[in-house]
Order: structure tokens, then sequence, then C-alpha cells
């Protein structure tokens, strides 16, 4: 279904549309030959309806090529985390039950090594040789009906430790759709994509939002972080006139500290989301470049929720608007101390999963009569636009990123020198977060090497920044943990 949606978009968009990396062009046009013979490719090695494929692929073209040859034949494909560790990769795999990997190059060690850890009858493809693997077209490709899987996305939901989430074909042309007609993508736009392709907005972005308005994608990637390659990402913006991007508040904070002078003019709307945006990032964006953010809201569940149109951004600057396209939002009644009109936020749309992979108990707690109930607390205005309020779940948000504090808490515990552990949330101005770790131990271990400890088996994003020791955390006579304690603290 969703390579049938391509090749009509294909026939309807310009020659001069399509993905570009660099100095990589590809037209739609050639972009759908290529993927029906990569899509034959896989069929031909055994790869069919409902196998599950992961992916570790940077943010690039071969997401989307690897991605719709997957979708024009039923497998399903599953983007992972190119910084992510072995242990985090394999928890996720072993859910999924792998047939193959697609990964490039860079990653041959992660992708072998996952095979041997969960999916040993697995085969591994490298992108680098994906043209010996696309063969010419002999039989047609399925007809797929919209209920058909066509991706698992990582989410650690609103109950917890990661989880798979599913979506059909039918939801990600609904979220396409969404998208790009509440941004009003047109053939002519240029769409930067700078988020990770594991992200469910990065994937979506780099595959599905833009072509559904037969727009370019920009895609772009670095070996280095941020904060060194930023000159070279704003010339690329300039150098290829970028009408539209999307990124996490941290990275627009980075590219606001770069000097020099950039004709950013051709970009006529950026938004914010992934964590809560700060009225100084705000400000900075619109002070240096002249850019004014506007805020989005969406999850890996629901995918797009909401996205800011107001005639007066900068009144509304910290609202993620009103539900976009088909989207609905709810208010349910939450004890806090927020006031009465802050409550749960439940949503619900046509690109809303079904339900969490293999998870009763959390589709049990996740959905409230075809609500879902997202964890987030929330409040609508008179002109029906929606504020983000804070979380009514452990969860923290760091950069973008849901982090499980009891994931943080029990890789610090596994320690030999560690007797107890906690992790709380504290404010930060650039990732919306970072966390801090109270640590009770059994002998003299020094902060620095449980942080190295800490590297060792989680990402990065779920890293304490801070380490601080106590002789006992504080918990109540039943021995539950007192977090909010630990935050007077």
């Amino acid at each position: 279904m969703i390579y049938d949606n391509l090749l009509a978009i294909a026939a309807k968009a310009p020659a001069s549309s399509g993905l570009r990396q660099g100095e990589q062009f590809l037209s739609y046009a050639a972009l759908v030959e290529r993927i029906a013979r990569l899509a034959a490719g896989f069929a031909d090695r055994g790869i069919g309806r409902g196998d599950v494929v992961a992916l570790l692929i940077p943010n690039s073209p071969e997401i989307f090529v690897v991605a719709h040859a997957l979708f024009a034949i039923g497998a399903i494909a599953m983007p992972l985390g190119t910084t992510a560790t072995r242990a985090e990769l394999a928890s996720l795999a072993a859910k999924s039950g792998l047939a193959a990997i697609v990964a490039a190059p860079a990653h041959k060690t992660a992708a072998e090594s996952l095979i041997a850890d969960v999916a040993p009858a697995a085969a591994l493809f490298l992108t680098s040789a994906l043209a010996d693997l696309e063969i010419a077209v002999t039989t047609p490709l399925p007809n797929l009906s919209g209920q058909t899987t066509a991706l698992y996305l990582s989410s650690s939901g609103s109950t917890g430790l990661p989880k798979i989430v599913p979506h059909t074909h039918a939801e990600l042309i609904a979220d396409g759709v969404r998208t790009s007609t509440t941004w009003d993508l047109q053939p002519e736009d240029v769409v930067l994509n700078i988020l990770p392709s594991n992200f469910a907005v990065g994937f979506l972005l780099g595959t599905m939002n833009a072509v559904a308005r037969g727009a370019t994608t920009l895609y772009w990637s670095d070996s280095l972080p941020l904060a060194l390659s930023r000159k070279k990402l704003l010339d690329a913006m300039v150098a290829h006139r970028v009408s539209f991007t999307g990124a996490v508040p941290a990275m627009y904070e980075i590219l606001a500290a770069q000097g020099g002078a950039f004709d950013l003019s051709a970009l006529r709307l950026a938004f914010s989301g992934g964590a809560a945006l700060k009225r100084p990032i705000f400000e900075a964006m619109r002070a240096r470049f002249g850019i004014t953010l506007r805020q989005a809201y969406g999850s890996t569940e629901a995918i797009m929720v909401s996205h800011n149109t107001s005639a007066d951004p900068d009144a509304s600057w910290a609202s993620v608007g009103r539900p976009a396209g088909d989207a609905e939002v709810r208010i349910a009644p939450y004890e806090t101390e927020l006031g009465p009109d802050v409550g749960e936020l439940l949503v619900r749309s046509s690109s809303l999963m079904q339900g969490y992979l293999g998870e009763p108990a959390a589709n049990a707690q996740a959905f409230d009569d075809g609500w879902f109930r997202t964890g987030d607390l929330a409040s609508l205005d008179d002109e029906g636009r929606l504020f983000i309020r804070g979380r009514s779940k452990l969860l923290i948000e760091v950069s973008g990123y849901k982090i499980d504090p009891i994931e943080v808490e029990e890789t610090l515990a596994a320690h030999p020198l560690v007797e107890d552990a906690a992790v709380i949330g504290v404010p930060d101005t650039r990732s919306g977060n970072r966390l801090r770790a109270y640590v009770v131990r059994t002998a003299d271990v020094s902060e620095d090497e449980l942080i190295r400890h800490a590297r060792g088996k989680l990402s990065v994003q779920k890293v304490p920044a801070e380490i601080a020791f106590l002789e006992a955390l504080p918990k109540s006579p039943t021995g539950k943990l007192l977090r909010g304690k630990l935050r007077e603290l």
C-alpha cells in the first residue's frame, strides 16, 4: 500500500524533487524504480511479508530506499539507534524476532554482535552492497492492505521500559498526509532532516512526510557532534536553500551559538519538538537568524498530534498548537498541584498504534476506551491550543529522549560497590533535564568510576550527568522511594 502511494506521488512530482545528501541527488522517479528492484532482491533472498528487518543506518537516503523496499514486500522495518549499546540493541531485537539486518559498513560489527546475541539465523546486508541485491522485477509486488504492519519503533511509552510500537501502512500514510498538510509542504520545499533515524519524527520526516507532497528531503549526518559540525550544517542550509526543518531544542541552542553570517531567509518554518522549548532558545534563534520557532507535539505511539500554526507565534510560543488533521485530544482529570485545568493528555488519531507488541499489561494501562494515555500533563486554552505542563509518570525527558529512571538505577545498582541508587531529572536549559543520581555505596567508589560504569551499559543520554552520595535514600515506612524528597535536596 505504501509503495502504491509512492508510485502515485512520484508520477506527479517534478524531476527536481527527490532525496539529497551532499552532492548526491535521486529523483522520485528514479527512486521508485530502484526500490522495486531492491524489493525484488530482498524477496529473492527469502525476506517476505511479516519478516522483521532491523536497520542500523544513519540518517541518509539509504533509510528511505531500504524502508520503502521492505514496505513494498510487506516486511517490517525496525530502525535501531546507531549509538545504542550492545545490550540495548539485543533487548529490543529479542522482542521482535529478526529475520535480517541492513547495516551501514560502519555498523557492521554491531550488526554481527546483534545476530550472535539474539538472531543467529538472521541475514546481514550492507548498504554498500545494496546495488548487488537489486534484481529485475519479474513478479508483481504483493497487494497489501492498510492494516499490514510496516514499522516497528522503540518507545519507553507512558508505562516504563522500552517497548516495540508497531505501525501499519495506513497509519504511516495518514501521518504523512496530516504532517505535510499542516506544514503546507510543496514540491519546491527543501526539508532538512537532522534527527536520528531511530527517532519516530526523524524516521518519518526522512521517509514519509516530505515525500507526501513531493518535497525534497535533504539528509544531514556527521561523525562529529553538532557543536563541532554546526557551521557545515548551516552552510549546507544556505547552499541548498532549506525551507523547512525540525529539531529538538538542544539542537537549536547549539546552532544559535555559532558565529558568522548565514542567510537563512529561505527557511519559512522550523518546528521544535521532543522536549519543552525554553524561552531563551526561542529568543536566541529569532535574534540570531530571524527564525521564529513553532512547537509541535507527538509521540512514537500516536506520531504527530499537534502543531502551532498560530497567526501570532510570539504570543503563543509556549503552546504546541491545536490538534492537526483528524487528531483529537482531551484532558482527563488528574490530581496535580498545577490547578483544575491541568490533567492527563489523552489522544487519538488515524495514526495511533493499536498497541505495544506483546505487552498486554502495558496496553491495558496505556489505553482508555480507544484513547491513548500519553502520560503528559496538559491544558487547553479558550482557543483550543494545547499546553504541555509536565509528566504524570516517572519518565524523564532528556534532549527529546524519554528516560526511564528505573533502568538507570538498576544499572548503577549492579556495580559491586553500590548498595542502592535513585535517579531524578534536574531542569536544564539545554536538554530540558539532566540526570542526577543519588547513590548509597558499600565502599569507596568515585563519581567518575560510576559514570564510566554507566557509559559501558547505557546510551549516552541515559548516563547521569552528576552523582551525589547519601548514607541512605529517603523511603516511606513501607520501603517506597520518596522521589519528592530527593528533589528537595
